[in-house]
This record gives C-alpha cells, structure tokens and sequence, in this order.
C-alpha cells in the first residue's frame, strides 16, 4: 500500500519594518507559490531587524503583486491583522487569501510582490522583503496541480405555477467570481414562447421570491432550438424563471449554466 504524505500548511513570508544593522541575517529569500483553480493563503510576518514580531495593531498594510512585463500591479489585496490571542497588543502577524476568481485572468508566470504600510494613505511606507533592503519579493503562479473548469450545472427541475417555470437556488459561486465574472447559460426549450429571466439575489439561503431581482431576460417563440444567453456579476445565488405565454403549451427541458 502507498502512504502518500499532504501537509496542510500557510505560506509564511517575514517582512521587516525598520532599519537593519548586520544582525541576524537571511541566507536567501523563498519564493511564493500560487496555484491556479483553488485559494492560496498567505501570511506575513512583520518584523524588527532583531527578528522580534511588531506591534501592528493600529496598522494597515497593502498587497501589491506586479506583473514584471509590464510594470503594472495586477492584484491588490489589504491584509488582515491576525488576533494573537494577546490582551496586550497584536503582533506580528497579517494575512490574505489570493483566490481562484483573482487567478483566473493571470498568466502561468513569475511575478513580483511587495507590501506597504498604507496606515497613513497619503505617506505609504515601505517593508522590506528580505534583510538586504529588497523591496520585492518573487511569486510563481502555477498550472496542473487543481482541475480549473467546474462542470457546467444542469436544471431541470422546475416549479410551475399557472404559466411560469421556476427553479431553485443555484449558487452563483461570489468567492471565485469577481466582478467582472461571465455566467452564461444554455437554454433548452421545447416549442415554448415567453420568457426566460435570469434572477440573481445577494441572500444566502433566499426564502422568498422578494430576495430576488432580475438580471437579464431573453424573449423565445415557438422555440425547440437551444438558445444562449450570458450575463456578468457576483452573486450568491441565481434562478431562472421562465413564463410561458398564455394560450401556449410549451416547456423549457433543462438549462445548463456555467459560472
């Protein structure tokens, strides 16, 4: 039998926020890694040049990942100031996540990163990345390890009222999605003529037909072909609603929707 060993750990990256004087010094920096299709934490720990943990509870620091092309920032992130459990102050340590839907539109490449003390907006400070006052450190996205493409969801199951086919909630997947997320969905009507909306709703267990609003809507007649239709956004949950002209008898067979 193979034993196959996974180690469930944070990436830890030591930033210094003060002067630095010989003492103490690093052999080298690691290099984050960023894997595509999950998210990635990671934390920073903020240090003296006395490698001691910081006082940083007042503080608010910035994430900035750089893509080293084009000298543009791609990716920017407040870190959080972790609880220490001390009834002191907080030290040290600050985290963000980098996310799937973050990932999505960067290549498979290096890139750099550095982080600013941002607590005053108009005077950013500067951390430094390693003990030789470089101020960059490096960080590698990389393919293959996690599928990125979900399978697209099917619905079939409507509940209908007089003329009009409702489904459920289908999660609209907010942590992945970022704003300017596409969902598209495939329609599969069966001689129908009406409408079909889509309905999107920021609860996160909607109970009532008022949680929902509508996001886009597409006109069918006497249709059995399969029609498209796509929308951006980030919501919590989707649903679709299609009313059927009075008079009529058609039916929608199934939608496929991919966010």
């Amino acid at each position: 039998m193979q034993t196959v060993q996974r180690y469930l750990i944070n990436q830890l990256v030591i930033a210094y926020i003060s002067g630095y004087h010989g003492r103490n010094s690093k052999v080298y920096d690691r290099r984050l890694t960023l894997h595509r299709g999950v998210s990635n934490p990671v934390t920073f720990t903020f240090k003296n040049e006395d490698q001691k943990a910081q006082n940083i509870t007042a503080k608010k620091y910035e994430f900035n990942m750089i893509d080293t092309e084009s000298k543009k920032a791609v990716l920017t992130k407040t870190l959080t100031v972790l609880d220490d459990g001390s009834t002191v102050s907080t030290r040290g340590d600050a985290s963000c996540t980098i996310t799937e839907g973050d990932l999505l539109k960067l290549d498979a490449k290096f890139y750099n990163f550095s982080v600013s003390d941002v607590t005053d907006a108009n005077n950013p400070q500067i951390t430094y990345a390693s003990t030789g006052y470089a101020a960059a450190g490096t960080i590698e996205i990389l393919d293959g390890a996690y599928a990125q493409f979900a399978d697209s969801t099917s619905v079939t199951a409507f509940t209908l009222a007089t003329n009009t086919f409702t489904s459920s909630a289908i999660p609209g997947r907010p942590s992945v999605n970022n704003n300017t997320a596409l969902h598209t969905i495939a329609i599969y009507p069966k001689g129908f003529t009406g409408t079909v909306t889509v309905q999107g709703t920021m609860e996160s267990s909607p109970t009532t037909d008022n949680d929902y609003f509508d996001i886009t809507t597409s006109s069918l007649s006497s249709s059995s072909s399969v029609s498209t239709l796509n929308f951006t956004g980030v919501y919590q949950n989707v649903r679709f609603k299609a009313v059927r002209s009075t008079g009529t008898t058609g039916r929608i067979d199934k939608i496929l929707y991919r966010q």
